[in-house]
């Protein structure tokens, strides 16, 4: 494996380092696990807690505990990051669905900004 970095790979790291440093503007000690459901509820709005336990591998409560963190309120009443609302889902009341909130939605279009493409 070569150590030549090319001039592509470190712009693309500055991108990346910058996406980063986004995320520990909300908080300077956020977890991947928490980075890694916002971006499910992105790629999926309305995504069940059920399909984001799927599609992050991780328990029911650690999911639980990170969509708590990212809605208005966390746990405990403390003050969340207000990205994220969860609701009932309509048709069964058992069912819980996650959603970007307005702050949510901007904090996605300057995460795709920083990465130069268009929000989709």
């Amino acid at each position: 494996m070569s150590n030549i970095v090319s001039i592509t790979d470190k712009k693309n790291a500055r991108q990346l380092i910058s996406v980063v440093e986004e995320f520990r503007k909300l908080d300077p000690e956020i977890q991947a696990q928490t980075i890694m459901v916002f971006l499910r509820v992105v790629d999926r709005p309305g995504i069940t807690m059920k399909e984001l336990i799927q599609a992050t591998g991780l328990a029911s409560s650690s999911v639980s505990r990170n969509v708590a963190a990212l809605s208005e309120t966390h746990r405990g009443g403390q003050p969340g990051h207000n990205l994220l609302r969860s609701y009932e889902d309509a048709m069964d009341r058992r069912t819980k669905r996650v959603e970007l909130t307005a702050k949510g939605q901007r904090v996605y279009a300057t995460l795709v900004s920083i990465l130069g493409g268009e929000q989709v």
